[in-house]
């Protein structure tokens, strides 16, 4: 019998039928072995390519407004799965708590070779990428990567760095979340009973509207599928990715970056605070800064309209049209 601990795991077909707004029609086998679903939409429109960086246990969900209007303006649109999300797998079993696993398994510069994984796979030779809240890190990530292939970055309530440390406006939960994540990998049935009560449509809109996660516009339905999605991924997994966002820094990376970035401030937000899309701007040599004032960590959620035309705008001043493809 093979030791599940040397075989890359993978969902079930049907894991994501409750809860995935967009069919992920394709796989790419990652240089670790782990299987990464995606879906590539508009494959043949004329504008530049859009690949999707997913935040924190975040589903398709936050990009299903989004989405449709990049398809309308021409752009295919590529939306992957994060590893141990959705349809895609991880490189072994994860086992109780997560314990087969180690943060280099979903580290920000691993996820983001995922990504690369996917542009290589859609043929897709250059694109601009939109990260959302742990998108960001893992967009530079992909930037420091193959930066020669990216046109141009659009960085969505997100950070460059270890995100705990403004969580709630406090470094609070940094210093707190050593011992949060040991309890979660030694002992994950503590929070079985909490995660169970995950789903229904009304309750979660309450919980992230009590938590200020999301701003006023999200509906109950608009927030549904992303509850669905969460109660469906280990919290274990989550823990630790989680830690490699922790861990990780591209503070070094910033001033050197040469091509257009499109910086998205959420100016409700509560999880990556304003003041971080702030510093990113200031750091980022000729970034732009674009502020929702209302808007909170579910921006793209909540303003997918405001945020397609904003990213549209930008790309006509800062990309050239040869720069498609």
């Amino acid at each position: 019998m093979s030791d599940p601990t040397d075989t890359p795991w993978e969902p079930g077909p049907d894991s994501d039928a409750h809860y995935a707004l967009f069919t992920k029609e394709r796989r790419v086998e990652a240089d670790d072995g782990t299987p990464i679903a995606y879906s590539l939409r508009n494959a043949d429109g004329p504008a530049t390519p859009v690949i999707l960086a997913n935040g924190w246990s975040c589903s398709d969900a936050y990009w299903g407004g989004l989405v449709p209007i990049l398809e309308e303006h021409g752009h295919p649109v590529l939306i992957p799965d994060t590893r141990g999300h959705g349809r895609s797998g991880l490189p072994r079993d994860p086992g109780r708590g997560a314990k087969n696993l180690t943060v280099d398994d979903v580290s920000m510069a691993r996820i983001a070779r995922d990504l690369v994984a996917v542009l290589d796979d859609a043929g897709i030779d250059r694109a601009v990428l939109v990260g959302h809240s742990m998108g960001t890190q893992t967009g530079l990530e992909v930037y420091r990567q193959i930066r020669a292939r990216l046109t141009a970055l659009v960085l969505v309530a997100g950070t460059y760095e270890n995100p705990a440390k403004t969580f709630y406006g406090s470094s609070i939960g940094d210093r707190l979340f050593p011992l949060g994540s040991a309890v979660m990998r030694w002992a994950p049935e503590v929070l079985t009973p909490v995660w169970m009560t995950i789903g229904p449509a009304s309750v979660g809109h309450f919980g992230a509207r009590l938590a200020r996660a999301a701003g006023p516009k999200p509906t109950p339905e608009s927030l549904h599928p992303y509850l669905l999605h969460l109660k469906s991924t280990s919290p274990a997994v989550m823990v630790l990715v989680a830690a490699a966002m922790r861990d990780h820094s591209a503070a070094d990376l910033l001033a050197d970056i040469d091509i257009p970035v499109l910086v998205v401030a959420a100016g409700a937000d509560v999880f990556t605070p304003a003041r971080c899309s702030e510093a990113m701007h200031h750091l980022i040599p000729g970034s732009e800064l674009v502020t929702f004032p209302e808007a909170g960590h579910t921006l793209p959620i909540e303003e997918p309209v405001a945020l397609a035309a904003a990213i549209d705008e930008f790309l006509g001043r800062r990309v050239s049209a040869g720069a498609a493809g």
